[in-house]
């Protein structure tokens, strides 16, 4: 039977998504970081090896999400060893399972206005938009969030309206997928809303989908209150995200570098080693206690969030992904897909005002939706991650606001017309320089990745070129710093690391290197003075104590020995702690 032509142009449209996946992955794997995940993706990889080791990776508290390492942690159980390659194959068809998820979606929607072609056209929308595919192909969750969340539309968008199965079927969809990504939670709830309203059984609807929300959010909230007396559904990193992005110097602490320049805001929290539970309402209580005191400089910063977050700009967090793009990279070509969030945001935006003058309550609980998971960027941190979070949504509704943009294209004037006006002209308004991709870190990247493959030659020459624009990049030097160790360039490693120090005088792991280098280039009262800083750290500092003391002995120091000694007598006894925490 010949297929009719919206069925060539569906199946074209899922081609798209598989071959532009396929060709990612095999870019993808060709970078240096393949094999090394980095940042979030870093920990997310050590907490299910942990786990595959029968350790508990989260005894001081769930400071991310944990069904993610789980999740990893089973995939190599399936796999058959701990295996990137393995997961990135997995997520691939997680990518591939939302599009075809995202075109009957989309199908029914546009049948609703006589544009069935919207299917087609949000398989594309969601395929071609390159962050996406980065953030698929990392070890990191929106693969699934996005491929649980496309599940929950097809159960909810059924054209004879929602029976209690379907609802009850997405309400898990939605809660597993805030059990990956907490945010997922509030979109969640309004989308069981949505269901309910389209269903004849409004209230059994809307139970079953809140007990399949609630479900798998519940061990993480019992594990919460039990263990640290908190009512949180998942993570308890809220706190310092709202932090980051909400005091007065948000501009700053909301772009810190991954490594040195976070751990040193990070250790304001814990100088008595607070629980993560604790660390988490420290930011939160201090946020709210800095917003009170400029209540108008707050709302300054919320309106400038409001704008930023409607931007086409690419604005990153923890890492740049448009490193990864560069000229000559194996992903290079990504930067050439034609989805942009700016084109897609009028579109998304006239679906929005004109189903609001249709009164169609499935289009307007869909937008709201849309707007409950963007709102995050707003209340917390403006990032290209909590944008792809959206992306499902975004996915089908630009186009659908398309094919109503075309049927009402007479009948635009008025506030309707405005609206989508002012979408089409903020997403391409300059921002600060903040925001804009700095070469500097993208080489310090590179500088990483060499010298995690042993080529300390090209690390260096990296790390340098970091310093010839940012002379001070405390990261830059602690790594040069590693490199002058190794060579035994005892006295130029102590140069770097006094750089680090100045900026971050209690890095505790710095001053027990600077410590040990000075000891072994003969400079006694350096590493003396060093171990003084060291063992003023606050934690359990006993074996740096001891170090001291027999540095001090060995220098004939003795008043100031026995100063130390009268001080801190366990110093002078047997047994304690072998190691310190950093």
């Amino acid at each position: 039977m010949a297929l009719t032509r919206l069925q060539r142009l569906e199946l074209a449209a899922l081609a798209v998504a598989v071959g532009v996946r396929l060709a990612a992955l095999a870019g993808y794997e060709a970078l240096p970081r393949a094999d090394k995940p980095m940042v979030d993706a870093y920990t997310f990889w050590d907490q299910a090896s942990a786990l595959l080791e029968g350790k508990d990776p989260f005894a001081e508290g769930y400071y991310q999400p944990p069904a993610y390492p789980y999740l990893l942690s089973w995939l190599s159980e399936l796999a058959g060893e701990p295996s990137l390659a393995f997961v990135r194959r997995v997520q691939l068809v997680c990518g591939v399972l939302a599009s075809v998820a995202l075109l009957v979606v989309g199908r029914r929607l546009g049948e609703r206005v006589e544009a069935p072609w919207v299917g087609a056209a949000a398989v594309l929308v969601f395929s071609l938009y390159r962050p996406l595919l980065q953030f698929e192909h990392d070890l990191l969750t929106p693969a699934w969030t996005g491929l649980l969340l496309s599940g929950a539309l097809l159960l909810l968008t059924r054209p004879a309206g929602t029976r209690w199965p379907e609802g009850l079927g997405a309400g898990l969809l939605c809660g597993l997928a805030a059990a990956l990504h907490p945010t997922t939670l509030l979109g969640g709830l309004v989308l069981g809303g949505v269901g309910a309203l389209r269903s004849g059984r409004r209230a059994l609807v809307g139970g079953v989908f809140a007990l399949g929300l609630l479900a798998p959010v519940a061990p993480t909230t019992l594990d919460n209150h039990a263990r640290f007396g908190v009512i949180a559904p998942v993570s308890l990193n809220s706190g310092v995200n709202f932090y980051l992005g909400n005091n007065p110097d948000w501009q700053r602490t909301a772009f810190l570098p991954s490594g040195l320049p976070f751990r040193q805001l990070a250790l304001e929290a814990e100088p008595h080693r607070r629980d993560q539970a604790e660390r988490d309402v420290y930011w939160r209580q201090r946020a709210w206690t800095e917003i009170g005191e400029l209540p108008v400089t707050w709302l300054m910063t919320l309106a400038t969030k409001a704008w930023w977050s409607l931007s086409d700009t690419e604005i990153p967090r923890n890492e740049d992904y448009r490193c990864f793009v560069r000229p000559g990279s194996p992903v290079g070509w990504m930067r050439f897909l034609p989805v942009r969030f700016g084109l897609v945001l009028p579109f998304l935006g006239a679906a929005l005002v004109l189903g609001w003058r249709r009164r169609d309550r499935l289009l307007l609980g869909l937008g709201a939706s849309w707007l409950t998971l963007h709102l995050p960027m707003v209340g917390f941190l403006v990032a290209s991650r909590y944008r792809v979070g959206t992306w499902p949504l975004v996915a089908v509704l630009a186009p659908l606001g398309a094919a109503l943009l075309w049927r009402e294209r007479r009948r635009l004037v008025g506030p309707a017309g405005l609206v989508i006006l002012v979408l089409a002209v903020v997403p391409w308004i300059p921002l600060p320089q903040v925001t804009a991709m700095d070469p500097a870190r993208c080489t310090y990247w590179d500088g990483h990745m060499a010298y995690m493959d042993e080529q300390p030659h090209r690390a260096r020459a990296l790390y340098e070129e970091v310093l010839a624009t940012h002379p001070d990049d405390m990261s830059a030097h602690w790594w040069l710093a590693q490199l002058d160790a190794r060579e035994g360039e005892h006295a130029a490693a102590l140069a770097h690391m006094d750089v680090v120090l100045e900026q971050f005088p209690d890095h505790f792991p710095s001053l027990r290197s600077a410590a040990s280098w000075a000891a072994r280039a003969g400079r006694r009262d350096a590493e003396i003075a060093y171990l003084q800083r060291a063992f003023a750290v606050p934690g359990e500092r006993r074996s740096t104590g001891v170090k001291l003391a027999k540095a001090l002995r060995a220098a004939g120091r003795t008043e100031e020995l026995r100063a130390l000694l009268a001080a801190h007598p366990e110093i002078a006894r047997p047994g304690g702690s072998p190691d310190d925490e950093e």
